[in-house]
């Protein structure tokens, strides 16, 4: 008895001054949870259909098709550097702001912005600076100038309504233009919502970046200086759809309706038609984060 007591404690000593073979140690009781990568680079792309061009007010063609660029770079607490690159053009039937008896008119625009945004609490200001470069025959024959904009912002929540809005001065152009834009967002289930939204717009001097004397857009017919006043209503719907973690997909519809000094406008003599009409429009916009 005294042996076989022996020869097991000599067996459990030899067991336990084996080394242990990689890969066969025991799982732990309560592994240490994996982190998860996080990959994401803060960047929002889109790219956009519309079936109309309307800018502050103004139907400027049919057939917009545009891709962006865009995100936030935080750099302290409560402040971070927004940023956008856009470029659009137009791909169809232009005619309606064409000089009388011409061709369909052409029109790329390229848009880089920047904005220092600081949130307060409930509410969002911001400073930013957006470069216009216009071109196509809007610039080269309708004399569509382009733009540098210092901007002021504001952006809070009133309830479920969020509520933003802008002061732009141009000083190239020498034209202000302020804004009102409303919204709220009413979710259909998990991954669809419906968003109301409303916007103003009001002009001083402004003139769409169009030299103030051409004959497309009003400059001549109201002094040569732009107008100043209501620019117009743009109100409708958004329907965002969640297609996944990262990407959206958002149809909407929306009319254009003139507004005060711009009910009464009609372009230059030369032109076939006027942008400053009533307009039903729609179109959908993907975005994707990466």
């Amino acid at each position: 008895m005294k042996l076989n007591a022996l020869l097991k404690t000599l067996g459990f000593l030899a067991l336990a001054a084996t080394p242990v073979v990689a890969g066969t140690a025991p799982a732990p009781k309560n592994p240490a949870p994996v982190q998860p990568v996080n990959d994401d680079l803060g960047v929002n792309v889109g790219l956009g259909y519309h079936t109309n061009a309307v800018w502050r007010g103004a139907n400027l063609g049919q057939h917009w098709i545009d891709g962006s660029l865009g995100g936030a770079i935080p750099l302290v607490e409560g402040t971070r550097l927004a940023w956008d690159v856009n470029y659009g053009s137009l791909a169809g039937d232009q005619d309606h702001l064409a000089l009388a008896g011409a061709r369909d008119m052409s029109w790329q625009r390229l848009q880089l912005g920047a904005a220092i945004q600081q949130d307060l609490g409930p509410v969002t200001l911001s400073a930013g600076y957006r470069y216009f470069r216009n071109m196509g025959d809007f610039n080269t024959v309708g004399n569509m100038n382009d733009g540098q904009e210092v901007s002021l912002g504001l952006a809070t929540a009133l309830g479920p309504i969020n509520v933003a809005s802008s002061a732009n001065y141009d000083f190239v152009n020498d034209s202000w233009y302020f804004d009102l834009d409303l919204n709220t967002n009413i979710a259909v289930t998990d991954s669809i919502s419906i968003v109301p939204f409303f916007n103003v717009g009001y002009g001083k001097n402004f003139n769409w970046q169009f030299n103030k004397g051409n004959a497309l857009i009003p400059g001549g017919n109201v002094g040569g200086n732009g107008i100043t006043g209501w620019t117009a209503i743009s109100t409708g719907l958004r329907f965002p759809i969640k297609l996944n973690s990262r990407a959206t997909l958002t149809p909407y519809i929306a009319g254009n309706l003139p507004l005060g000094t711009t009910t009464n406008l009609v372009a230059g003599p030369a032109v076939n038609d006027t942008p400053f009409k009533s307009v039903l429009m729609g179109g959908v916009t993907l975005s994707v984060r990466f």
